[in-house]
């Protein structure tokens, strides 16, 4: 009697240690609204510059039509969202003022006068760029939207000086 009893404490005992527990971990995450400027260097800031070039040219009163540009980059400036995501761009005046849809081109030439144009989202001109004037728009369901910048020159009725005409802008994005 003594040995079944001997087993069946024994069994009791190999029984307690392979007894086990459960637990529950919850796994989450909270999408939130947010976006990332792509084609920019992540800490490019201020200081990053793209470049429209209106090339050379000897007049502007070319009856053939406005001269024009398009921010030149491999690929534009491109906002990466959530799809549904509310952003705006807004571009000032630039270095040398401006009011309404024109900003000026400026030399440092004596008695240069600055040279008019005029900023659009589009290439076809049907788009423009207010100064200071946030666009509105929404992220497509791709997430993805590109952030291009056209620019054109007018005819001119007077011939403008030689020299290096230029302006400096700033383009905001915020979401």
């Amino acid at each position: 009697m003594k040995g079944r009893s001997l087993a069946a404490l024994l069994g009791l005992v190999v029984a307690d240690a392979a007894a086990a527990a459960d637990f529950l971990v919850e796994v989450r995450v909270d999408v939130q609204r947010g976006c990332q400027l792509v084609h920019q260097t992540r800490d490019a800031g201020a200081q990053a510059q793209g470049l429209l070039d209106f090339g050379r040219t000897a007049r502007l009163d070319d009856p053939q039509g406005p001269l024009t540009g398009a921010l030149l980059q491999q690929r534009p400036p491109r906002l990466e969202c959530n799809p549904d995501t509310l952003y705006q761009v807004k571009v000032d005046g630039g270095q040398h003022g401006g009011v309404g849809e024109v900003r000026y081109l400026a030399s440092d030439t004596p008695q240069a006068r600055p040279i008019p144009y005029r900023l659009y989202q589009d290439p076809a001109w049907r788009t423009p760029l207010a100064v200071n004037i946030a666009q509105h728009a929404r992220v497509p369901d791709s997430g993805s939207v590109e952030l291009p910048l056209y620019a054109r020159i007018d005819t001119l009725a007077q011939v403008p000086r030689v020299g290096h005409y230029s302006d400096l802008l700033k383009v905001t994005v915020t979401w």
